[in-house]
């Protein structure tokens, strides 16, 4: 498991409906503005700001390009395991603008360079270490658990092949339980086998969409949809807007 490292952009305003951020995210805004909320809460970060996200949110998001180009950011996903637990969820905001500060601005380029060399993921838990002190001295601390719920252990698994056929029965065996057991955690937990897995499809796709100039008809297959217009269907009911909307 390593740094996951997302890089934005567009040339019209973006509108992204509930965006989920599986892991700690940290952004960088290269040029253009990003405004993210919850229906009670916005914030609005400027070109050269940083924004940091708490795993497991979902945030309206808005990416707004500079009158001279396109809108361009850096999102570094760094995953649970490399972190150590914070404050509970009640101790800490779900996410934050971040003051600009050299230890930050250097400790993100610093991660981002060991993610262009594929660095170790032993050497690069080190400049994850640094980065989120740096976020911690610019004043934000997220709320992180120790503990993992049922669905987020299976979002881990799912998203190393969300192209693939998964079966619950399948996902309960390798996590050491009976179908029956999984379907009762997860009902528990308001959630469901198949509404995990294709959030995760979906997320998948969204970061294939903004990220990469692969084909939709491509991306559709990668993200385990046969039909092209099936994926850009649940695309648009769940991210309001559709991928074509998302591209130059």
């Amino acid at each position: 498991m390593t740094v996951a490292r997302l890089e934005i952009f567009a040339r019209r305003r973006q509108r992204i409906a509930a965006a989920p951020f599986a892991e700690f995210s940290i952004f960088q805004v290269r040029a253009g503005r990003k405004r993210m909320g919850d229906g009670r809460r916005q914030d609005e970060i400027d070109t050269g700001g940083f924004a940091a996200v708490a795993p497991g949110q979902l945030l309206h998001v808005e990416n707004l390009p500079p009158t001279n180009g396109p809108y361009r950011a850096v999102c570094l996903c760094l995953p649970m395991a490399m972190l150590e637990p914070g404050p509970s969820a009640t101790d800490a905001l779900p996410w934050a603008a971040l003051p600009v500060t050299r230890e930050l601005e250097q400790a993100f380029a610093h991660v981002e360079q060991g993610v262009s060399e594929r660095l170790t993921e032993s050497l690069l838990r080190h400049r994850v270490a640094e980065l989120v002190a740096a976020v911690a001295l610019a004043g934000y601390r997220p709320p992180l658990e120790r503990g993992r719920r049922l669905g987020e252990r299976i979002r881990l698994l799912l998203n190393t092949q969300p192209a693939r056929e998964w079966r619950a029965e399948e996902v309960a065996g390798r996590l050491a339980l009976s179908a029956a057991t999984l379907r009762r955690r997860l009902s528990e937990e308001a959630s469901s086998f198949r509404g995990i897995l294709e959030e995760v499809r979906l997320t998948h796709g969204l970061a294939l969409v903004q990220g990469s100039n692969k084909p939709l008809k491509q991306i559709a297959a990668e993200c385990g949809y046969a039909s092209p217009s099936r994926f850009t269907a649940r695309f648009r009911e769940r991210f309001g807007t559709l991928p074509s909307d998302l591209r130059d």
